[in-house]
């Protein structure tokens, strides 16, 4: 029995392209138009910026950058909402890359593709749950349990990301090698 990689079965090479262009390119408008922009006004307080809340770990930690933003707490939601956004188009985008690549021709790895395309989507969730223990440490105030379960699942969905990264570059540089040694 083999893995299918998502999105394969149901969408042709053309449509796979179109949908992965349009993930990426609402995924880049919304980083860069608009969590960059507010990001760089939680760095003016904090230097670590909103993965300063996310990786915060303890309530001390998260209570002192919260202390940190005071006065930027719609900033704070703001950047949270739009968070949800993103965590919509970039988790699916990096699952519809890892399964193209795992359905490539000359792929030495598809098995491993298939699996790091289904494992991203883990991220979607993970984002959202931690988005809303953000969103519950700026409206209530920071605990130790909200601290652990944000960095808990912040930490899971940077690891998730990191493979279908890491996946993307190296079984891409294979797979174009394979297809130069084997045309």
């Amino acid at each position: 029995m083999t893995l299918a990689p998502p999105f394969i079965a149901f969408l042709s090479w053309p449509q796979r392209w179109l949908l992965l262009a349009v993930l990426l390119g609402v995924a880049a408008l919304v980083m860069f138009g608009r969590l960059g922009p507010l990001d760089q006004l939680l760095k003016a307080r904090e230097p670590g910026g909103i993965f300063a809340l996310e990786f915060a770990w303890t309530g001390r930690r998260a209570t002192e950058i919260l202390i940190a933003w005071q006065g930027l707490e719609e900033v704070v939601r703001l950047q949270t909402w739009w968070d949800y956004l993103f965590l919509l188009c970039y988790p699916l985008g990096l699952a519809l890359a890892c399964a193209m690549l795992a359905d490539a021709p000359h792929n030495p790895v598809p098995l491993i593709g298939a699996f790091v395309a289904w494992a991203v989507l883990a991220a979607a969730p993970l984002d959202a749950i931690e988005n809303l223990g953000m969103l519950l440490m700026v409206e209530y105030g920071a605990s130790e349990a909200l601290a652990k379960l944000t960095t808990w699942c912040a930490g899971l969905k940077f690891t998730l990301l990191l493979a279908a990264v890491g996946y993307l570059l190296t079984a891409g540089a294979a797979t174009f090698v394979q297809r130069v040694l084997q045309p």
